[in-house]
């Protein structure tokens, strides 16, 4: 039955309405929105009552707007909560249409975002008659209702594209839709010009077939948009352009459409009189260089008109200079300024590492930093310069020599910012004509002397893309700018003293990438540089202090162990540690000092020492804090504190080995508290990935220089290992596979029964297919320290897994870890040749593998050596007695390998 309203609610329900739209009465006010938002959870046809007063042509224009918005957020939270009432979904389907053709445009729009906020809930078969009836009203000739159909249709295409294209039985009256959309083209209305373009434009992406067949006639219609009057259609075309681009490039196998397109992106990039038009019409240079689908020679015979476009894209604007006007550095910064990403911590893993992609520069909104022409123009400058390298500088180099020497500082700085874009690709093209040490020269004579700011600051990022390039000639390689990087260092280093922040920002980001590049190269420079940290730590503000941590941590990392000096350690660490005492513990500043903080303790190891106590404590009470504020929810804390402060005892552990046992003594970490688990054990089964990633990387470091500290909590600590050995979550995986070896490896006795538990399991990995490589190597090395403390365990199944486990042995470094694997595969294999038969070829190639050194203290020099050579002996006696010998070596190891093994092992073919 049709639902039917309670006239006494109905009133109530107005009444808090008014309440709601009234604010001079603040209590009743506050009233009214609490008892609103106790009604959408408690009465299950609350929704009713608001759909039919938003439907309501008498009742009040703001209480029905408002009811709208209510009914809207309603919906959308009970779809979150997984509790939206069959009498509401019927009663909003039956009633909204109506609302499409009220004659105020703004409770038209409503009823559209009420639309798509029901179809967010349910699959689109629940409401059969939905897309057929919006086409309708599309079709009916009234403007205002057909246009808030079209509302309706671009919130569907823009939040349920998805659920459009693969819902069954679609295809036809997606077909319908595209079709109309793509007739809408040529409307009298620019806004209903511009959103048909962009319906349309939605289904580029997931590309339904509805959507190829109407390519051609799509493509035609923006094209006859090309001079359209609106700003906002122009905008859409380019946006259009520039994903076709992206996932149907073959559109540009027609020459005509081709060259049309090209002219016109071109044209708009240059002049389009609208700024974000000509933005959105710049984007489409990276994209189509960066689809490889697409022929290179598309874009060749306009590369010097574009380049030269894209140059003249890169000079501020008038806008962009009011924005960036220039504070000097005793002025604190605005909140706002500073961007949650920078504050982010990284991963402690290799694996995260490489998944993680390059930081993104722009930051918009929030972080102050706006995508801009001006940046647009200097990544497609710099995509070009990597796709078509030296075959753009004889038409580019004349105008940014031009430029280099204009009068106007605007116009030098956008050409240090072409030769900055130019950097990566064009190294080679510019070398060869001999122009780069010239210009750096200018830069660090000339650029980073004169009295604008913004020209400083970019030209201590420009000099920074250079960093390879001068760092060169020390490294003994041919080519770079000999002589330079003492230049480059002292003049990075005195633009870091800068009384401008913009200058500040730059050089020590600046300063960061040298590091990066250079590392050990910039162990002379270590006075100078931490002079100069030093300073900057008392002196800069909150947004430019992230960056400084991050240089010093990259120093850290670059120097290594030439920091450990008592002298250059009285330089750093008292301001960097008095920075780490100013901020709180809740303060988010205080994660890139963590990490900042980590890498120091890493390169330094014992010469922290002095300082580690405070340091330790510390980390130990914002963990703790932080597991005891999420389990209560009040003031949570974030994982990423957890995350950083495990990280760096982890480098604690690492850096000062056996003499971290005093400070775990007295710590929560690993001894039960207020009737609470220990923390580091709460770690490791987080609901968070990156907290148990972070914390079996400390159990497995603990491991390594205090295991004695694990032997009370090693049965449940071993079963968390064992519940995270899952590879679906590859760098906790990857951690917990690790310190099980090392817990292993080193309690030895009595792990029996923890090596006949989990060996199944990491076997189970290691002939898993297409697992990340550092994953495969550290399941690798952990069945080799099962071998080698329980071959009686490992050995009876060998046969099982001996053949992969041999090939990744193959692809490691040798190292420790890699030792005590073959010395572990040497004993498993004498107890179970028979295991090891079928697969003798594969361990012949990863004998062959190892290089003799002497890598254990206190091992005899070539132990490993020896029992491998022992090994392979033995096994071709055995083999040649039962005639085997050729055919299990001779016919299947590699005749290199056989020539390698003979000279290494004299084992004889």
């Amino acid at each position: 039955a049709e639902w039917q309203p309670d006239q006494e609610k109905l009133s109530q329900v107005g009444m808090l309405l008014g309440g709601c739209a009234d604010p001079s009465n603040h209590e009743y006010h506050v009233a009214a929105l609490q008892m609103l938002d106790n009604a959408k959870r408690e009465v299950p046809d609350f929704g009713c009552y608001l759909m039919l007063v938003f439907k309501m042509p008498d009742a009040a224009l703001n209480l029905r707007q408002m009811a709208g918005i209510y009914l809207k957020n309603t919906i959308l939270d009970l779809i979150k909560a997984n509790s939206l009432p069959a009498v509401l979904t019927t009663y909003v389907q039956s009633s909204i249409f109506s609302v499409l053709g009220d004659p105020v445009r703004e409770c038209r729009r409503i009823a559209a975002g009420i639309i798509s906020s029901l179809i967010g809930g349910s699959p689109l078969a629940v409401w059969p008659p939905l897309l057929k009836t919006l086409l309708q009203i599309l079709e009916s000739g009234q403007h205002d209702s057909a246009q808030a159909a079209l509302t309706a249709f671009q919130l569907l295409c823009e939040d349920h594209i998805d659920k459009l294209c693969t819902s069954s039985d679609m295809n036809e009256i997606l077909n319908m839709m595209i079709s109309r959309f793509i007739s809408l083209f040529s409307s009298p209305d620019a806004e209903i010009r511009r959103i048909a373009i962009n319906c349309s434009r939605q289904f580029i992406l997931p590309l339904p077939n509805a959507f190829l067949v109407n390519l051609n006639p799509f493509l035609q219609g923006l094209l006859s948009l090309s001079k359209d009057q609106s700003a906002g259609v122009r905008k859409e075309i380019c946006q259009a352009l520039c994903a076709l681009v992206e996932v149907k490039a073959d559109f540009l196998a027609d020459g005509n459409i081709c060259q049309f397109v090209i002219e016109f992106l071109l044209w708009t990039t240059e002049n389009d009189s609208d700024y974000e038009v000509k933005k959105e019409a710049c984007e489409f240079w990276s994209s189509i260089c960066e689809n490889k689908d697409v022929p290179p020679e598309i874009l060749t015979p306009y590369l010097s008109r574009l380049t030269l476009v894209l140059l003249n894209g890169m000079v501020y604007s008038q806008d962009e200079l009011s924005a960036l006007e220039d504070e000097l550095d005793s002025v604190p910064d605005r909140p706002e300024a500073l961007h949650p990403s920078q504050t982010h911590v990284a991963s402690r893993s290799a694996i995260a590492q490489e998944e993680d992609g390059e930081d993104g520069e722009d930051e918009d909104e929030d972080g102050g930093v706006e995508w801009t022409l001006r940046k647009c123009s200097a990544s497609g400058l710099d995509v070009i310069a990597n796709h078509y390298q030296a075959d753009i500088l004889d038409a580019l180099l004349p105008h940014i020599d031009k430029k280099l020497r204009d009068p106007d500082w605007k116009v030098q700085e956008s050409a240090i910012l072409a030769m900055g874009a130019l950097a990566e690709g064009c190294l080679e093209g510019l070398a060869q004509r001999g122009y780069v040490n010239g210009f750096l020269e200018h830069l660090l004579t000339a650029a980073l002397a004169t009295d604008k700011p913004l020209v400083r600051s970019i030209t201590c990022w420009t000099l920074s893309r250079y960093s390879e390039w001068i760092c060169m000639p020390l490294r003994g390689q041919e080519g770079g700018a000999a002589g330079m990087l003492d230049k480059l260092v002292m003049g990075l280093l005195a633009c870091m003293g800068d009384s401008s922040k913009k200058v500040q920002e730059a050089a020590c980001s600046a300063v960061a990438t040298l590091e990066d590049e250079a590392r050990d190269l910039l162990t002379p420079y270590l006075r100078h540089l931490l002079a100069v940290f030093a300073q900057a730590l008392g002196r800069y503000q909150a947004r430019n202090l992230l960056i400084l941590y991050d240089a010093c941590g990259t120093l850290a990392d670059g120097v290594g162990s030439a920091l450990n000096d008592p002298e250059l350690l009285g330089m750093l660490l008292p301001p960097l540690l008095g920075k780490w005492q100013q901020v709180s513990d809740t303060d988010r500043s205080l994660l890139p000092l963590l990490e900042c903080v980590s890498s120091v303790v890493a390169a330094i190891g014992q010469g922290f020492a002095p300082y580690v106590a405070p340091v330790f404590q510390r980390c130990d009470r914002i963990i703790v804090a932080a597991l005891l504020s999420q389990e209560s929810g009040e003031g949570e804390m974030e994982d990423d504190f957890i995350v950083a402060s495990l990280d760096l005892l982890s480098g604690i552990a690492e850096g000062l080995g056996p003499s971290v046992d005093s400070l775990l003594s007295s710590s929560r970490l690993l001894t039960p508290y207020d009737g609470r688990p220990p923390a580091l054990l709460e770690c490791c089964q987080h609901h968070s990935p990156d907290v148990r990633q972070s914390g079996f990387a400390l159990v497995g470091d603990v491991g390594r220089t205090a295991v004695g500290r694990l032997v009370p909590v090693l049965g449940p600590l071993l079963q968390l290992c064992r519940h995270n050995l899952d590879p679906d979550y590859v760098s906790v995986c990857n951690n917990a596979c690790w310190a099980v070896g090392e817990i292993v490896v080193r309690v030895r006795q009595g792990m029996e029964p923890v090596v006949e538990e989990l060996l199944p399991v990491v076997a189970g990995l290691v002939v898993r297919p297409g697992l990340h490589k550092s994953l495969l190597e550290n399941c690798a090395i952990t069945l080799g320290r099962f071998a080698l403390v329980c071959p009686a365990v490992v050995a009876p199944r060998l046969a099982d897994f001996v053949q992969p486990w041999s090939r990744v042995l193959r692809n490691i470094r040798d190292d420790v870890e890699k030792e005590q694997a073959f010395l572990g595969l040497v004993q498993v294999a004498r107890s179970n040749p028979q295991g090891v038969v079928d697969s003798f070829h594969e361990v012949c190639m990863a004998v062959d593998s190892w290089t003799e050194r002497v890598l254990t203290v206190g091992d005899p020099p070539g132990r490993v050596h020896g029992e491998l050579a022992a090994l392979l002996a033995w096994f071709r006696a055995a083999l040649t007695q039962h005639a085997q010998w050729e055919a299990m070596y001779t016919a299947r190891v590699p005749q290199e390998v056989q020539q390698s093994l003979l000279a290494k092992f004299s084992l004889q073919p």
